[in-house]
């Protein structure tokens, strides 16, 4: 079945809002909001695992809210429902995104252990899509 998605102008909003953001607060069902670092392509893609951010829930969330923040009042900008995929090591949508999270990865922890950051994501981490449905949430949150 195909991924519904919101409207043109609201992905449009998601889209340029969550691109600027540094982060975004991410809940899981019957989670808190957590902090987490993202790079935005078709979607917020996100990387949690040892020695990365934690997210608990993530990975079995088949969806969650995501709230950008403002970053002149730090207040809510937009809230948006998000469906949740891995991202697999080696698949063609890996090796997509790989390269932005490694340029956007800001105080990359050294690993002797791994060849590069990539490999040890691979080995150890997990990367996740998370892409605007179509059930988002047309309000902004804080407001």
């Amino acid at each position: 079945m195909a991924e519904k998605q919101p409207g043109a102008d609201r992905l449009a909003l998601i889209a340029e809002a969550t691109k600027r953001a540094g982060l975004i607060w991410i809940t899981v069902p019957d989670g808190q909001a957590r902090p987490a670092w993202h790079v935005w392509r078709d979607a917020a893609y996100v990387l949690t695992g040892p020695g990365e951010q934690d997210v608990p829930g993530l990975g079995t969330a088949g969806q969650v809210t995501v709230e950008v923040p403002s970053k002149d009042t730090g207040g809510g900008l937009v809230s948006w429902t998000a469906r949740v995929s891995r991202v697999e090591p080696g698949s063609a949508a890996w090796s997509a995104i790989i390269g932005a999270l490694l340029a956007g990865r800001l105080n990359e922890p050294a690993s002797p252990a791994a060849r590069s950051p990539a490999e040890r994501w691979a080995q150890h981490g997990n990367v996740y899509r998370l892409a605007p449905s179509e059930n988002t949430d047309m309000g902004s949150p804080n407001t």
